[in-house]
């Protein structure tokens, strides 16, 4: 199976990456600082209380954590955009099942160089290139169950490289920047390592029940975790279900690090899978763990309404970060041009997504970072803190 990687080296000292700095899910004690050019490291509160609103209640230092990253960026924060598209625009060629994560293998500057464009472009918050990295798919290759596990945790290390390289280069400025610059630890969904667009239908067949979902992502969580991120990023989740999976997992697996979900809509109502989208934004909500809730993948004309769905059921922070607007053909795995919007229409959107209530704005496929940094521009134009 490894002779598909003929052509790869097998990253130096992979298989003792994770013995030099062992750790278990327990010792994680959350997020202990606040990436920023100038900002002094502190840590969050244990603890807090919501003030009222919908499903008022213990919040604890997830949430607390992402509304703190929130205040220091001003009152949002810029997500960066589609990490593949970049990757590819750069020469790497993703036509494997392992998509993007073939870079953690192949070529991990590339995927550095992406993540600084995107810091340089504005994002606040760069997301690994672990998505669509699973320990079972990396097996499918050939490489051991501990060579997998220091794949996925080579993926956060790139990124906190970016974002080290980033501050260096800007550490003798005369005027110190007080920017919130995190990392979050992307976890792609079921469908998104069967690679056959499931991830756009929720539709899983028989391996549709909730203890196989936990088992699949449970391992992988906890090295993600392990780690370091800023946040554990659960992403383009099709269906209540896998939901309810993560939602377990993070209190079984005791993850102290913040983290957010976020589902994609094809009709600005429901999920992907045809599950109610309030339903899906209550699992999350009911997860003192979850940060933020919000929406990715998924055409900028229905962001507006799925805001105002969620704002229903959560006072969490809410995030987007829609795609282009084109569509996917999963039997020909490519995107369908002409079918989106150019940076300019998506851009327009921004403001409103503001006054909806979105605290965290960015992009995700088919977005660059001349995206990002036109939404940056924007919401430092026309986007006060509230």
């Amino acid at each position: 199976m490894l002779a598909r990687f003929s052509s790869l080296s097998l990253p130096i000292n992979l298989a003792k990456r994770r013995t030099q700095n062992p750790k278990s899910p327990s010792s994680n004690r959350g997020p202990s600082t606040l990436h920023c050019s100038s900002i002094s490291r502190r840590r969050a509160p244990e603890m807090v209380v919501k003030s009222g609103g919908v499903g008022a209640a213990e919040e604890g230092a997830a949430g607390a954590a992402v509304r703190r990253w929130v205040e220091a960026g001003g009152g949002r924060l810029v997500l960066d955009g589609g990490l593949a598209t970049e990757l590819e625009a750069h020469g790497a060629d993703l036509n494997d099942p392992l998509w993007s994560a073939k870079c953690i293998l192949s070529s991990p500057h590339l995927i550095r160089k992406v993540h600084l464009d995107y810091i340089e472009a504005g994002a606040n918050i760069i997301i690994t290139a672990s998505y669509q990295a699973t320990i079972q798919g990396f097996e499918s290759k050939g490489f051991s169950k501990e060579q997998s596990e220091n794949l996925l945790t080579k993926s956060v290390e790139i990124a906190h490289e970016a974002r080290e390289m980033f501050l260096k280069q800007h550490s003798d400025q005369s005027t110190p920047m007080h920017r919130p610059i995190l990392v979050a630890a992307s976890i792609g969904s079921y469908g998104a390592y069967l690679a056959d667009g499931s991830e756009y239908s929720g539709d899983y067949g028989e391996a549709g029940t909730l203890e196989f979902l936990k088992d699949f992502h449970r391992r992988r969580l906890q090295v993600l975790a392990e780690a370091r991120p800023d946040l554990i990023a659960f992403e383009t989740i099709p269906n209540k279900l896998e939901a309810q999976a993560y939602v377990e997992l993070l209190e079984e697996c005791n993850i102290s690090i913040p983290s957010w979900f976020s589902f994609n809509s094809k009709d600005g109502v429901h999920v992907v899978s045809g599950d109610s989208l309030i339903e899906c934004a209550t699992v999350a909500n009911s997860c003192a763990k979850v940060g933020a809730v919000g929406i990715n993948c998924t055409p900028p004309r229905f962001i507006h309404s799925l805001i105002l769905t969620m704002r229903k059921v959560t006072d969490k922070p809410i995030l987007i970060y829609p795609n282009s607007g084109e569509r996917y053909d999963a039997e020909k795995k490519e995107w369908v041009e002409s079918t989106g919007v150019s940076d300019g229409d998506f851009v327009s959107y921004v403001s409103e997504w503001c006054k909806d209530g979105a605290a965290l704005i960015g992009g995700c496929c088919r977005t660059t970072p001349n995206t990002i940094r036109a939404i940056t521009r924007t919401l430092n134009q026309f986007c006060p803190a509230p």
